[in-house]
């Protein structure tokens, strides 16, 4: 078995990702969100920190919605992007950040907020990955990661 750098793997998994999105697209005018899952993109690839008031207890979140990478996948497809542009996309726009109960609550019931599937209102990619975080009031420290 080949030993891959971190690099490696994150480029490697991304890729299969993409070429998977691309073929429930082209059969199925869509694809899964579930694919961007630790399952098939480990997130000590993608970890970018932990919020302030996470203690261990709580749950890893997606900066940008996995809809919303997914629907923008499907954009990018529309348009002719190539496997290794979308695996390139995906790469530099999925992070985990570990949150507490108390702010998952925040981000997904909050009806004033609205962020459960969505960035803050006239976000767009190219913008802030952490904007989500930043319209909930959720602080959190960057950590080194392995990618």
């Amino acid at each position: 078995m080949e030993k891959f750098s971190p690099e490696q793997r994150l480029e490697r998994a991304t890729l299969r990702v993409a070429m998977h999105i691309r073929g429930l697209w082209e059969e199925k005018g869509g694809s899964d969100t579930r694919l961007l899952e630790a399952l098939f993109i480990p997130d000590e690839l993608t970890l970018a920190g932990h919020s302030q008031a996470f203690t261990g207890k709580g749950r890893r979140e997606h900066v940008i919605p996995r809809l919303v990478i997914i629907e923008q996948c499907h954009r990018m497809l529309e348009a002719r992007a190539t496997d290794a542009q979308i695996a390139k996309f995906i790469r530099d726009h999925v992070r985990i950040v570990m949150i507490s109960a108390e702010e998952c609550e925040r981000l997904d019931r909050a009806a004033h907020l609205g962020l459960r599937q969505t960035m803050p209102v006239g976000w767009k990619f190219g913008a802030s990955l952490f904007a989500r975080l930043e319209a909930a009031g959720i602080e959190w420290t960057a950590i080194a990661t392995n990618a």
